[in-house]
């Protein structure tokens, strides 16, 4: 219900709300590498109230969500598999998870083509959500998301760049981040700032750095991994990890959790299907950082990981609050935090600090 009166609620603003155009400040500290000019997002309602507000602001409004023609949502439990064609037979190209939403291209015995996202693909008509009920879900499953437009930025636990020692990460180019706050204005030197999630992290981002807008969780491609194609043996322990992982796509993220059925942390999530697969992990640390500290294992390239290598990652100084498993291909699976549970990703989504296998 929350998400259905905010996409109403912006509507309402984009009439309510008349800002005078100005220039907006943008600390260079907060962009690594690429930049891009300011465009789109709303300032919340109650400074439009204010009177003598010592700051500017640029009119700057987050347009609302606009429903795709023929939208469909993935009626499942966790994710649902895409197929390159027609027919349970066929290979496996991506999933849309729980509540995901996609595009019906058209349909036939029972089978919809479907796109959503980059993947394009074909899902049994039975699991779908759509018509008017498609509409509804829509409006109340929309996200107000932050998507980096810029080579790689820092992630700061305070809207405040003069200060290194708060950044708690770095995020590159084309990373969703849910929004918890549409603009943070910094007393110090009027730069805007988004307030959002990273992963299971919560802090700033400088807004001329994402574009924010509504959205919905889309398709995500499981390329050659998904499709049982590895770069290790069949029956090896590190391919064996791969596939329990694999089983948990969609399980709820619990800060200092460790079951792969009632939910997991990051760290919590690694041991546990490392456990599942009968790894002694009574030798290991029980949080990211101090795994990654650790005299087990050994330190590797991205050029050298394997499947089931546990990849760290953290702030620009090296700090790491984060770990995920490392499947292959370019490819990570992990607990991303409380909006998405454990889902898979690009192996580069953020920058990495360290990899470390612990597999023979």
């Amino acid at each position: 219900m929350k998400s259905c009166i905010k996409a109403v609620t912006v509507v309402m603003l984009l009439g309510l709300l008349v800002m005078a155009n100005t220039e907006t400040k943008a600390n260079a500290a907060d962009i690594i590498t690429g930049e891009r000019p300011i465009e789109g997002l709303s300032y919340y309602l109650d400074k439009c109230y204010e009177e003598n507000a010592d700051f500017n602001i640029a009119e700057l409004f987050t347009d609302a969500a606009v429903i795709p023609e023929n939208v469909a949502f993935a009626n499942v439990n966790d994710y649902l598999n895409i197929r390159k064609s027609a027919g349970t037979s066929a290979s496996i190209v991506g999933y849309l998870p729980k509540d995901g939403m996609c595009e019906i291209l058209d349909t036939n015995n029972g089978w919809a083509h479907i796109k959503s996202g980059k993947i394009t693909g074909y899902v049994s008509e039975e699991y779908l959500i759509t018509g008017e009920k498609a509409i509804e879900r829509a409006l109340c499953l929309s996200t107000l998301m932050a998507t980096c437009n810029a080579g790689t930025v820092n992630f700061r636990s305070e809207p405040d760049s003069s200060d290194d020692e708060n950044i708690i990460a770095t995020v590159n180019r084309g990373v969703q981040l849910p929004v918890i706050e549409e603009c943070v204005i910094s007393k110090e030197d009027d730069t805007i700032w988004v307030k959002a999630y990273c992963d299971d992290l919560e802090g700033y981002i400088a807004k001329e750095f994402v574009d924010v807008a509504y959205d919905w969780d889309k398709a995500v491609s499981l390329e050659a991994v998904l499709n049982g194609e590895t770069t290790v043996g069949a029956n090896s322990l590190r391919n064996q990890i791969i596939i329990e992982a694999k089983k948990h796509i969609g399980l709820r993220y619990v800060w200092g959790g460790t079951s792969l059925s009632s939910g997991a942390d990051c760290s919590g999530f690694c041991l546990a299907v490392y456990k599942a697969c009968g790894y002694d992990t009574s030798q290991l640390p029980r949080a990211s950082y101090d795994i990654a500290a650790s005299s087990k294992g050994k330190t590797v390239s991205l050029a050298n990981a394997k499947p089931g290598d546990m990849v760290f990652y953290g702030s620009s100084s090296g700090k790491i609050n984060h770990v995920a498993l490392y499947m292959g291909n370019g490819m990570i699976i992990h607990e991303s935090g409380r909006k998405y549970g454990c889902m898979v990703s690009p192996v580069d989504y953020r920058t990495i600090v360290k990899i470390k296998s612990f597999l023979d």
